[in-house]
């Protein structure tokens, strides 16, 4: 099929650099705030006094690229300042990320203006929000950017008029991509996705029946690459390269996991911005931009339809429900039933296409300025998105983080290793947050509620502050727990229930 002539020149080059600040604007307070999320201090440790061991337990859940690039990465940040640096390389892969959605959806069609609001949108949901904000996280944005890259060869090889050769070689490198993201972390591999519907919802000049063999071979790419993933992670675990991890299990109940995707997941994705976990006002917000998102999808398909004619309404609605499925699929097949956001980014990424094009479609309805009334709903989008996401990624993620690590720093700076001091810590619960709200194990969630945190956020604080010391774990005694201690069996107490005083 021929699509359009995409523009070319200085707009889009112009566009283009612009998409690249998109995220930077966004989060740049997040990444330069000094703060650690969870597993960020343990990780640090291990990168520097456990080598290997990074490694060994990401690829025991069959993302090798994710634990070399996690410790090298960890390794070069070297302490808690560094984290930021980490978050600054995953800003600048969803920078990139956006840059190039931007490019791709020029060249299947899509015009100018849409195509840099939708590109803008896409580092600016919740999933793109952890990726900023959680240092350790950034080798999902690389995994992003690798399947966008597949993406990009295998439908360059599928276009007509391309040789043979050429079709071979580019359906290759995509099905090497694909395994190379999905080997990273394999949720966000299913990006491709995203980028398939993007297309399909402009590919108007083509049958219904051309349209699913098109698509068909874009899965079949896509299951190629999760395959050569899945067996190299196999080969590594029969050689005993590696240890497979009990975590690696595979659904069984298929019928009440699609329930429990429809009732739990499905939502978060068709909220876009709006954030999961509120109450009051921004609970009804939430359902609000969730029935909002289907009534704009529904309307735009029946333009659809109206336009095109059958095909049109079938091939969007094909689209919607085989994609979703494709871009939820590694996540369906695991035997884990915990929604969080940074594993959705693509099925957020599918419903955003569909979004934004039956806004398009709509704007068609309107005599005279509808296109621009369509472009400036998207903008609107697109400014809702850019500030939800500098104020949930800082308040949600920074400050309360920021918190926590202020807690532990005030009990560090009484310590005197000459007296080997006994340090306590009293762990927080989750309701102990200072956050305005919270969602699961990420937004606003609290780091410190168990043992093993405040050992690790203790250690890296130590490590820092006593630099040149010698041993310095050995130095003094740690011991943590939810109830105060007896007063005489510690030094230092650090209670960090103390971060709720705080909460607005």
């Amino acid at each position: 099929m021929e699509t359009p002539r995409p523009p070319r020149g200085a707009p889009v080059l112009g566009t283009a650099v612009l998409l690249l600040l998109v995220p930077l604007c966004s989060y740049w307070e997040t990444v330069f705030h000094r703060f650690g999320f969870r597993d960020d201090y343990s990780i640090l440790r291990e990168a520097r006094e456990e080598p290997g061991k990074i490694l060994r337990v990401c690829s025991s859940q069959g993302r090798i690229l994710y634990g070399w690039l996690l410790e090298m990465s960890a390794r070069a940040a070297g302490d808690i300042e560094g984290l930021c640096w980490m978050r600054l390389a995953s800003v600048v892969c969803l920078g990139l990320l956006a840059s190039a959605v931007f490019l791709l959806l020029l060249r299947a069609g899509w015009s100018l203006a849409p195509a840099a609001l939708l590109a803008a949108f896409m580092p600016l949901t919740p999933s793109a929000q952890v990726l900023a904000s959680w240092a350790i996280c950034w080798p999902h944005a690389l995994a992003l950017l690798l399947a966008t890259g597949a993406f990009a060869l295998a439908d360059q090889s599928l276009r007509a008029g391309s040789r043979r050769l050429v079709q071979a070689g580019g359906g290759l490198g995509a099905v090497l991509l694909m395994a190379a993201a999905t080997l990273t972390y394999q949720s966000n591999s299913l990006f491709y996705v995203v980028l398939v519907a993007a297309t399909l919802v402009v590919r108007r000049q083509d049958t219904f029946g051309g349209s699913v063999r098109w698509m068909v071979r874009h899965l079949c790419v896509v299951g190629a690459g999760l395959g050569v993933a899945f067996a190299v992670s196999q080969a590594t675990f029969a050689a005993h390269v590696f240890t497979r991890s009990p975590r690696i299990r595979f659904e069984t109940h298929w019928v009440s996991k699609a329930l429990w995707m429809v009732t739990h997941v499905l939502p978060d994705a068709l909220a876009q911005p709006a954030l999961d976990g509120a109450r009051g006002i921004a609970a009804v917000a939430y359902w609000l931009m969730v029935l909002g998102a289907v009534a704009v999808i529904s309307v735009g398909t029946v333009m659809e339809r109206r336009r095109i004619g059958p095909a049109g309404g079938w091939r969007w609605l094909l689209g919607m429900v085989a994609l979703s499925g494709a871009a939820y699929s590694v996540s369906f097949l695991a035997a884990e039933r915990f929604p969080t956001y940074r594993t959705i980014y693509a099925l957020t990424g599918v419903w955003s296409v569909f979004i934004a094009a039956a806004l398009v479609n709509i704007g068609r309805l309107l005599p005279g300025r509808g296109r621009q009334v369509a472009v400036a709903g998207l903008a609107g989008a697109v400014l809702v998105g850019a500030l939800l996401a500098r104020w949930q990624s800082f308040e949600l993620f920074a400050v309360p983080q920021g918190r926590e690590l202020q807690l532990m720093e005030e009990g560090v700076r009484k310590a005197v290793l000459a007296k080997r001091p006994r340090i306590f810590v009293i762990t927080a619960t989750q309701d102990d947050s200072s956050a305005p709200l919270r969602y699961r194990d990420e937004f606003g969630s609290v780091s410190i509620d168990a043992e093993w945190v405040a050992k690790e956020v203790l250690k890296s604080l130590m490590k820092e502050r006593f630099a040149g010391a010698p041993d310095v774990y050995k130095q003094y005694s740690f011991a943590a727990g939810p109830k105060v201690p007896e007063p005489k069996s510690y030094d230092i107490l650090i209670d960090m229930r103390r971060m709720r005083e705080a909460r607005p």
